[in-house]
């Protein structure tokens, strides 16, 4: 018997399978959680929350899926279009943070989408035609970042959307070099994240990702990045807190500082950022 209040909640299957007729399916794990798993883990209300928001979604997503796929010019790709939507077990997550906090915003990236080049040279290019071509369909940019600074972590391009059916939206802007080394230090930001790590796993992990982060090429016009849909481009670094106070709350770096020891990452599929 569901939980009280989640009678009417649409199941997890139900909505994957919903979400599976796009230009590619959904891929939310190798075992999808039931409404019941998740409120054990999250609670009722953020099950809910989850669950009636990715609902809503499904008439909205193929549209805007379109509209992003149409903006990238020929020298850029979709990189793993089946991630495009948030989990519900992940966005329960989210919601039940947002709680714990007591954040009140909608999720920046219930939608998130990479654009891929092949080259780090047409990365800002891309970039900038994408943004416009965006713009054109209707999305405002509300938010806009770059993170290829010395000592950070991690580096990409993100934008944050806000679409004419008010759906908010993250897109990432990666070349084929940056997306590799993001997919390398994933499990190593997974460790940094978890709260069950020490001050010392946390530092440790942290240290491999910049190390690894240090290896990229600035690309080629980054530094003339100044400015995205008619809003600044701020410039963050994600090994200390230099974020903008403005910055959507997904978009926000965090840090931790202690000693270094060995560790081993768990496997991980990139996308956690």
């Amino acid at each position: 018997m569901p939980p009280p209040g989640q009678e009417q909640l649409p199941a997890p299957s139900e909505l994957l399978a919903r979400f599976s007729t796009g230009p590619a399916p959904v891929h939310w794990g190798e075992r999808l959680p039931s409404a019941a798993e998740i409120t054990q883990l999250y609670g009722a209300k953020a099950t809910a929350r989850s669950l009636r928001l990715l609902e809503r979604t499904i008439s909205t997503e193929p549209r805007i899926t379109a509209q992003f796929l149409a903006a990238m010019p020929p020298s850029a790709s979709a990189y793993r279009l089946e991630r495009r939507i948030k989990s519900p077990e992940s966005l329960a997550r989210k919601f039940h943070d947002m709680q714990r906090s007591k954040q009140r915003h909608p999720p920046d990236d219930l939608l998130r989408y990479t654009a891929l080049t092949e080259v780090s040279d047409t990365l800002v290019d891309a970039t900038r035609e994408t943004c416009e071509e965006l713009s054109q369909a209707g999305w405002q940019i509300r938010y806009a970042k770059q993170s290829y600074t010395e000592g950070s972590r991690y580096k990409g391009i993100h934008g944050y959307f806000v679409t004419p059916s008010d759906d908010r939206v993250e897109v990432q802007f990666h070349s084929v070099a940056s997306m590799q080394v993001k997919e390398a230090t994933t499990p190593w930001y997974e460790i940094e994240r978890e709260a069950r790590s020490s001050p010392e796993e946390r530092t440790a992990a942290r240290r491999e990702c910049v190390r690894l982060s240090a290896t990229l090429q600035k690309p080629h016009g980054i530094d003339t990045l100044t400015q995205l849909g008619g809003l600044r481009v701020a410039v963050s670094n994600y090994s200390d807190h230099r974020e903008p106070a403005n910055a959507p709350a997904g978009a926000r770096s965090s840090d931790s500082r202690g000693a270094p020891q060995a560790l081993t990452p768990t496997k991980s599929d990139g996308i956690g950022r």
